[in-house]
């Protein structure tokens, strides 16, 4: 019995450490992930799943042989934390493959990776995309990416991989920790991850590969969607006399396309992102490769970037030979440096072809570009009949720094050498210009020279024919920021800004006085000709044009501003009708005034003291009239004498009252009867019988009453003293019958 429970003891022991060591050994592989190339070519595949399967090759596996089943194949089974791939900076043969399922992301690590493929006799990339997913490569330490013949060094061809492509530089070389972040969320901190990607003939340093012979699918020659957001890249491919900044040999774009109509689409650089890209033969730095076109191209955040195309073709920034440039945008805080190649433009258009630019924010752009190359805008010889292959727009807005120059009878804002169709608009409304128009004198076959009138701004050289004009529009003001533009072209022309051809400034003022720049920033346009340039004759990645050691404006014949108006009105929004003559200029006195006389006209001359405007204006003061004598003032007549005021008339006299009769005191034995009687007068107009009814019918005071109405009532013909008389004797026979009364009543 207690031999039975020691066996089983001892059994429980055992399958404990057994099992232990299965899921050691489980939890091993499950979480392992840094893979060293050295053993072996590697291929990172994420399933629709959503994890990620790990294949790599035993370190005998040879591309391009088939392999035996008794060959070592390592299999790790990865959760989808990421996968790190190393060679510790040795150089091998082996490669990198991610494949990703649709709607799935790849992280893949590249720490000190350092793939050299011959360039000449190997037929593989050195790292291939697939997939219908997203990959995501972090930089750590320094990589080297370098393909065999026709492919690319970083390749991602549109025929096998349909999503999208991120290099980014998020952690620490050393401890691969968290960066800091600056407020854009751009990492700022720790060292800088670096990659060389290069293409050994006609595939690009990064994007797509040329096909194969027999090969019927074209599209593996085009690439798209591809963001840089960190580390140091340099693409193009190897060139010998210079590895530093890798060179195809022929054909294929820096980032973009491969040779033979590889385009580009889709390609961002952005965040703390440090590029440089070299086309190769015909293929742009960034963009088209050879006749490849290059759509939506954008550098923003704090990228800088530094492109040049091949010295036989293709734009710096843009379409390849015979390619088009379109929807480039440069903004934030971006700063680019860009070489035109051999007939391509800076920024825009390769040989022969136009297209669109856009530069904005606070981004810093120089662009130069090579015999015939507009600085930005289009290339050398655009002739089509087809607008989308010709036409060229370039928009400047806001705080941008631009410095742009032309070669050879190439406008260095605008259009090409020999671009006698399509139409051309320049833009600016914002930011800091330089332009320095191409040079005056080219020099064909046995010597024949002849001077072009090409402009800074607008158009170049159209054809030999003088009178042939361009179809192109620029336009400057203030709409989205303070403008300042300097534009210089050759010689005695007066054509800085124009069509070319020698057509007079498209910019100034109109007969009215009136400027073009009634906008809400100041504007100040300077002309300049006489002005020059100079180069090492080497460029950075091309040895056909050079870099450009310096350049003088030369003479300044032209200034047209606004400056002054909108220091003085900084909060209105400008009309143009507002913006007269007097409001643009500072005029300021030159000597004295010439004073009027009776005999001559005087004048006074001005002269415009901003920046050196130097236009003038003879203001005429018209000779003096005479002064018409004053006339003498009319005397102040007399005052007529006023009338004497004639004599009052004299009152008449009031006639004299009639004396009143003497009073007998009454005598008691006097009878009332008797009274009555001797009161009426003897001339009384009272007829006896009237007087004798009133006095016998009333009482004494009636009888008074009814006496004086009868005394005074008019007598037709009567005289009016006599009436007067009469009222007057009745009045008083009336008082007399009243105090009489009055005794008789106290007597009784």
């Amino acid at each position: 019995m207690r031999k039975n429970v020691k066996q089983q003891f001892a059994l429980r022991v055992l399958s404990t450490a057994a099992l232990m060591a299965m899921v050691s050994s489980i939890a091993t592989a499950a979480f392992a992930d840094t893979y060293d190339l050295n053993k072996g070519s590697v291929t990172v595949e994420t399933k629709e799943d959503g994890f990620t399967y790990v294949t790599q090759l035993d370190n005998t596996q040879k591309d391009g042989y088939a392999r035996n089943d008794n060959e070592d194949i390592l299999h790790d089974y990865k959760d989808t934390t990421g996968v790190t791939i190393t060679s510790n900076g040795n150089p091998t043969e082996n490669t990198i493959t991610v494949d990703t399922a649709k709607d799935q992301t790849t992280d893949v690590t590249l720490q000190d990776v350092n793939i050299q493929k011959d360039q000449w006799s190997s037929r593989s990339a050195a790292m291939t995309i697939k997939g219908e997913g997203d990959t995501e490569i972090e930089l750590n330490g320094d990589n080297t990416l370098i393909s065999g013949n026709r492919h690319a060094g970083l390749e991602k061809a549109d025929d096998v991989s349909h999503g999208s492509l991120t290099i980014k530089d998020d952690l620490n070389n050393d401890n691969r920790t968290e960066k800091e972040k600056d407020e854009s969320g751009y990492s700022t901190g720790g060292d800088t991850g670096t990659l060389i990607a290069a293409s050994g003939y006609d595939g690009a340093g990064i994007g797509g590969r040329k096909n194969e012979a027999g090969e019927t699918n074209t599209t593996c020659m085009s690439t798209s969607d591809i963001t840089i957001t960190g580390g140091q890249i340099k693409a193009g491919s190897l060139n010998e006399t210079n590895k530093e900044y890798p060179q195809t040999e022929q054909g294929g774009a820096g980032i973009g396309g491969a040779s033979n109509y590889g385009n580009a689409t889709n390609i961002t650089i952005t965040g703390n992102a440090d590029v440089s890209a070299a086309g190769g033969y015909y293929a742009a730095g960034i963009g088209g490769g050879e006749y490849g076109n290059a759509t939506n191209i954008t550098i923003s955040g704090n990228a800088k970037v530094t492109a040049a195309g091949s010295n036989s073709g293709g734009a710096g920034i843009g379409g390849g030979d015979e390619g088009v440039g379109k929807n480039i945008r440069i903004t934030d805080h971006a700063d680019v440096t860009a070489y035109g190649g051999n007939g391509g433009a800076g920024i825009g258009g390769g040989t022969s072809r136009g297209g669109s630019v856009e530069i904005s924010g606070n981004a810093k752009v120089f662009a130069m570009g090579a015999n015939g190359g507009a600085g930005i805008g289009s290339g050398e010889k655009c002739r089509s009949n087809n607008p989308e292959l010709v036409d060229t727009s370039v928009t400047i807005s806001e705080n941008a720094e631009v410095t742009a120059v032309g070669s050879y009878g190439a406008a260095a804002i605008g259009t090409g050498l020999f671009c006698p169709e399509g139409k051309t608009t320049v833009t600016i409304t914002g930011g800091t210009v330089t332009a320095i128009g191409g040079e005056s004198d080219i020099k064909y076959g046995n010597g024949y020279c002849f001077k072009t009138l090409a402009s800074a701004i607008g158009g170049g050289t159209s054809s030999f024919n003088p009178d042939k004009v361009q179809d192109v529009t620029v336009t400057i003001n203030g709409t989205t920021g303070n403008t300042t533009v300097n534009a210089s072209c050759w010689l005695d022309q007066k054509s800085a800004i124009s069509t070319g051809e020698g057509a007079a400034d498209i910019i100034g003022y109109d007969k009215d006085g009136k400027s073009p720049f009634g906008e809400d920033g100041s504007v100040i346009v300077r002309m300049y000709n006489h002005g020059s340039y100079t180069t090492t004759g080497y460029g950075p990645f091309s040895k056909y044009e050079g870099d450009l050691t310096g350049y003088n404006l030369g003479t300044l014949y032209q200034t047209v501003h606004n400056r002054k108006y909108m220091e003085e009105h900084p909060e209105e929004i400008v009309d143009i009708t507002k913006l007269k003559d007097e409001d643009l200029h500072d005029w300021q006195l030159v000597g004295e005034v010439v004073q009027p006389t009776l005999e001559k006209d005087g004048y006074a001359d001005y002269i415009c003291s901003i920046d050196k405007c130097g236009q003038t204006k003879h203001v005429p003061l018209p000779k003096l009239t005479p002064e018409p004598s004053e006339p003498d003032t009319p005397n102040k007549p007399d005052t007529p004498n006023k009338p004497d005021t004639p004599d009052t008339p004299d009152t008449p006299s009031t006639p004299d009252v009639p004396s009143t009769p003497e009073v007998t005191p009454a005598d008691p034995a006097v009878t009332p009867d008797a009274v009555q009687a001797d009161a009426v007068p003897a001339d009384a107009a009272v007829t006896p019988a009237a007087a004798q009814n009133v006095v016998q019918d009333a009482k004494p005071e009636a009888a008074a009453t009814a006496a004086v109405s009868a005394a005074v009532l008019p007598q037709t013909g009567a005289n009016w003293l006599a009436v007067v008389g009469t009222a007057l004797s009745g009045l008083f026979l009336l008082a007399a019958g009243f105090v009489l009364d009055r005794k008789n009543r106290r007597m009784n």
